[in-house]
């Protein structure tokens, strides 16, 4: 039962204090002026209830060196965190859990905080910047308070605006600034893996259809050998036939889809008509049963029926060798 307040009952509580001013809201540290009222007192320096104000630690003792103001000493600084949290999904009823991986950054120059999660594919969830870079007040009851760098550690958790977010690793910037601090950082802990992108990552893989045997995308060989043409000499043995005599010829290898160019060298007064080509450029075939029949070269959507598709059956670079003679289809001698 509490007493009366009457003359004699009651108590002077301010006997024997000398100080009785009030903390100003206001507060100009290191040259710049801004609101700052988390670990200020009240009356006379007493602390106000649940308040908890942490003493200034740090390796360096004040006073020493050229002192900057925060705004240019923190200036483009900001301390690097990995975080996890862990939100529901209503509509998978096997993995109803899924474990975002999001990057903070605080702020030294103002104690601003802003949280950004890595940008995935098909996920139906908000994502970048999920926490604006503001000054985030701690939940009831110490709403009137704001998190500050001593507040985040390696294990340690904190919730923004009801979401639970637990800091798994950090940066060597932000551990190093952290132990000048005087902040004992816990161990880093790996990042569990996500149920729901896993089995996200599964699905997707089996909608992949199979690739074909054979290599098909030649974009990246046009890309690397467009216009480079090795040129050989040669000529044609047609002394078997009828008034057939040996031909000099060129022979133009295309690098970038593998075709052969002929021309001939016709000699003056020889008699000859000076055709512009012997060969158009084409993948020559190696012998007659080679080339292929209709039907049997076909798209990579087509289902080939009539025989293992293969590359074998026309020349390439690797079958051009000086002094090599071709098959009885071409009868040329390099």
């Amino acid at each position: 039962m509490a007493l009366p307040f009457l003359p004699g009952y009651s108590f002077n509580r301010n006997i024997g204090k000398e100080k009785f001013h009030k903390s100003h809201y206001l507060k100009l540290e290191g040259d710049e002026a801004y609101m700052h009222g988390d670990d200020k007192p009240g009356i006379g320096g007493v602390k106000l209830p649940g308040q908890r104000i942490d003493a200034p630690t740090s390796v360096y003792p004040s006073g020493i060196g050229i002192q900057f103001p925060a705004w240019l000493a923190f200036d483009k600084q900001a301390l690097s965190l990995m975080l996890i949290s862990k939100s529901p999904l209503m509509k998978d009823v096997k993995n109803n859990i899924v474990l975002e991986n999001v990057k903070s950054y605080f702020t030294q120059r103002m104690t601003l905080y802003k949280v950004v999660e890595p940008r995935i594919a098909n996920t139906g969830m908000a994502q970048g910047t999920i926490i604006k870079r503001h000054r985030i007040s701690k939940p009831v009851p110490n709403e009137h308070l704001y998190y500050t760098v001593h507040d985040f550690n390696v294990g340690a958790e904190f919730v923004a605006y009801g979401k639970t977010f637990r800091i798994v690793s950090c940066d060597q910037f932000t551990s190093n600034f952290l132990r000048k601090l005087g902040i004992k950082l816990g161990k880093p802990e790996s990042i569990p893996d996500d149920p729901y992108s896993i089995h996200r990552k599964a699905f997707t893989e089996s909608m992949q259809p199979l690739r074909p045997y054979e290599r098909m995308d030649k974009l990246r060989q046009f890309l690397d050998h467009d216009r480079h043409v090795l040129r050989f000499f040669c000529f044609w043995d047609d002394t078997e036939s009828l008034y057939g005599d040996p031909r000099e010829m060129i022979l133009n290898y295309f690098l970038a889809d593998d075709t052969i160019e002929i021309r001939e060298i016709i000699p003056a007064n020889s008699g000859r008509d000076a055709v512009p080509c012997f060969l158009r450029r084409q993948k020559l075939p190696r012998t007659i049963a080679s080339i292929p029949l209709p039907g049997v070269v076909t798209d990579r959507t087509l289902l080939n029926v009539f025989g293992h598709p293969q590359r074998g059956g026309h020349y390439i670079l690797d079958s051009l060798k000086l002094g090599a003679p071709k098959d009885d289809f071409t009868k040329i001698m390099i």
